[in-house]
C-alpha cells in the first residue's frame, strides 16, 4: 500500500495546465496513447538511422545507440498490455540481440572509465602503479580495444538495423483496437517493481540483485520521461533523485564488470589483487549512497493537477 501511494504521488502531475513543447521521447498532452507510442517509436527510428551516417566519435555513437535500444525496450514494456504476447516476446528478444551487438564495446568503455576514476581517487603511488599496469593490460589484450573504427561502426550499423526492424514490427502491431494502458497504471507498476528490487538488493547485498535494482530504476526513469511533457518542480525533483539512484547503481555495476574482467585475467597479476581491493571499497561507497536515496523518495508530494 505504501508503494502504491507514493507511486500515485509521483504520477499525479504528468501534464501541466500550461505545457511547453514536449521532449522528443515524451507523450504530448491530450495525445492518444497509441498515437504517442507510434510517434515516439518513429523518433527512435529516425535518430537510430541518423547515427549510422554521423561523423561523431565512434564511442559516443555507440553509447547513444545503446540508449536508443534501452528507450525502445522501455517503450515496449509500457505497451505490453496492448500487444500480443508473441509480438512482445519476439520484439524483446530482437532488442536484446541489438544490445548484445554493442556489449563488448560498452564493457571495455566502462572498464577504462572505472579504472581512470580509481586512478584519480588513488591516495598512494602503489595503487596508481597497479591501476596503470592493469589499464595497459586490459587495453592491450582486448580485441575490442584494438578494433578499427570501421569495425565498430559496422557493429553499430548491425545493431541499428535490428533496432529498426524491431521498431517496425512493434509499430505494425500497435493497433487502435488494442486496450492501451494508462500512463498512471504503468508508472505505478514500474515504481513498485523498482521498490521491490531495491528491498531485495539491500537485504541480500548480492551484485546480481543490485544489477536488477539498477535495471528497474532505469526503466522507471524512462517511464517518467515518456509519460510526461513538462514535469513541474516536484516531479523534476523526483526524477532527479531517481536518476541519481540509477547513476550510483550504474557505477556499482561498472565496478562489478571490471571485477569480472580482472578475475578472468590469465596469468593473474599481483597488481590485480590491489585493484580488486580498490573496487570493493568503491562498491561499498556506492552501495551506501544508493541505499539512502529511496528514503528521500518517500517524502515526495506531488500536488494534484
Amino acid at each position: 500500500m505504501e508503494s502504491a501511494s507514493i507511486a500515485k504521488r509521483l504520477i499525479r502531475h504528468h501534464f501541466d495546465t500550461m505545457p511547453t513543447p514536449p521532449l522528443a521521447y515524451a507523450f504530448q498532452p491530450q495525445e492518444k496513447i497509441r498515437d504517442g507510442f507510434v510517434r515516439v517509436l518513429r523518433k527512435i527510428s529516425a535518430r537510430g538511422l541518423s547515427l549510422t551516417y554521423s561523423h561523431e566519435p565512434t564511442d559516443e555513437l555507440i553509447h547513444e545507440g545503446r540508449l536508443l535500444i534501452k528507450r525502445a525496450r522501455a517503450l515496449l514494456w509500457f505497451a505490453r498490455p496492448a500487444l500480443a504476447l508473441s509480438t512482445y516476446a519476439r520484439a524483446r528478444a530482437r532488442l536484446r540481440t541489438a544490445a548484445g551487438l554493442l556489449a563488448d564495446q560498452r564493457d571495455l568503455a566502462v572498464t577504462q572509465a572505472t579504472l581512470e576514476q580509481l586512478a584519480r581517487e588513488a591516495s598512494n603511488t602503489r595503487d596508481r602503479a597497479a591501476l596503470a599496469q592493469i589499464f595497459r593490460s586490459i587495453v592491450r589484450n582486448s580485441p575490442v580495444g584494438e578494433a578499427p573504427k570501421k569495425t565498430l561502426r559496422q557493429a553499430l550499423q548491425k545493431a541499428v538495423k535490428v533496432l529498426l526492424q524491431s521498431v517496425d514490427k512493434i509499430k505494425r502491431s500497435a493497433t487502435d483496437r488494442a486496450a492501451w494502458p494508462s500512463p498512471s497504471e504503468r508508472m505505478a507498476e514500474a515504481f513498485r517493481a523498482m521498490r521491490e528490487a531495491g528491498k531485495k538488493a539491500r537485504h541480500t547485498g548480492k551484485d546480481t540483485d543490485f544489477h536488477e535494482w539498477r535495471k528497474k530504476s532505469k526503466r522507471l526513469l524512462y517511464q517518467l520521461e515518456l509519460t510526461r511533457s513538462e514535469p513541474g518542480r516536484r516531479m523534476a525533483r523526483a526524477m532527479k533523485r531517481i536518476e541519481k539512484l540509477q547513476d550510483n547503481l550504474g557505477a556499482y555495476h561498472d565496478a562489478v564488470v571490471v571485477e569480472d574482467r580482472l578475475r578472468r585475467m590469465l596469468p593473474f597479476p599481483s597488481s590485480a589483487r590491489r585493484v580488486l581491493c580498490l573496487l570493493e571499497k568503491r562498491k561499498t561507497r556506492l552501495r551506501k549512497k544508493a541505499c539512502k536515496i529511496p528514503r528521500r523518495l518517500g517524502d515526495i508530494k506531488v500536488r494534484r493537477s
